[in-house]
């Protein structure tokens, strides 16, 4: 599993250490190994459309910042259940993105980095073959 993403990144935004991170994200997330269901396009952009939607109008849906960890918690149990014997990508996803969700505080300029983080591991999923 690729190192935790610090949430001091919502602070700072994006910088070439924390790219690398996000690459190896993205590439974990979409590697498919025997015992371990990859995470599906579908869950990384069904999470990824909440998060442009609440950026849209963030004045108004800043509350449901604190809704996204629950969503993920809930694809993870979806995902836990239909892997069997098998782990979950998304398990691990929602270990990393759920610190970060929480750190936001409803701050405006931490959410928009929070969403520059999770652009760029859609970003890399999707080059490295997530499906």
């Amino acid at each position: 599993m690729p190192t935790m993403i610090n949430a001091s990144v919502l602070d700072t935004g994006i910088d070439e250490n924390i790219l690398k991170q996000l690459e190896d994200w993205g590439r974990f997330l979409a590697e498919r190994t025997p015992g371990r269901l990859e995470m599906s396009t579908s869950q990384i952009r069904r999470f990824f459309g909440e998060i442009k939607r609440i950026q849209a109008d963030f004045e108004n849906n800043a509350k449901d910042v604190l809704l996204l960890d629950p969503k993920i918690a809930y694809a993870v149990g979806r995902a836990s259940r239909d892997a069997g014997q098998r782990s979950a990508a998304i398990g691990e996803f929602y270990k990393m993105v759920s610190p970060l969700i929480r750190s936001i505080r409803m701050d405006k300029m931490r959410y928009s980095h929070f969403v520059h983080v999770c652009e760029s591991i859609v970003a890399y999923h999707k080059v490295y073959g997530g499906k």
